[in-house]
C-alpha cells in the first residue's frame, strides 16, 4: 500500500496538504458508507501523518526486499570510505534525497 498514491499528496507534500488531502478523501468516504475504504485511507494518514511518521514509512514500510532506502545507506556506508560518523541529520537528508516512495 502506497499512502502518498491513497491520499492523492506528493512525497513531498507538506503536513498541512496532507491533513487536508486525508480530510478530503474521508468526506468522499465516510465510514458509515464504506468501512473498508475508510480503514485503508486512515491507515495511509497514519503511515505520513507528520515527519516523523514519513520517516518511519520511508525506513522500515517497504515491500522490496534489498531496496529501502536503510538498506541502500548501509550499503553506501559500507562501500565508501566516511572519514568522520555520519550523524542523525546526515542519514536524513540522504533519506530525503531519495525519490521512489
Amino acid at each position: 500500500m502506497n499512502p502518498y498514491l491513497i491520499l492523492r499528496v506528493s512525497p513531498g507534500a507538506s503536513d498541512a496538504e496532507i491533513r487536508r488531502a486525508y480530510l478530503d478523501a474521508i468526506r468522499k468516504f465516510p465510514p458509515e458508507r464504506e468501512p473498508e475504504r475508510f480503514q485503508t485511507i486512515s491507515q495511509a494518514y497514519d503511515q505520513i501523518r507528520d515527519e516523523k511518521s514519513r520517516l518511519n514509512h520511508l525506513l522500515f514500510d517497504r515491500a522490496s526486499p534489498g531496496s529501502t532506502p536503510i538498506e541502500v545507506f548501509l550499503k553506501f556506508c559500507s562501500a565508501s570510505p566516511v572519514e568522520k560518523p555520519l550523524d542523525f541529520q546526515a542519514m536524513i537528508a540522504f533519506l530525503r534525497s531519495c525519490t521512489t516512495t
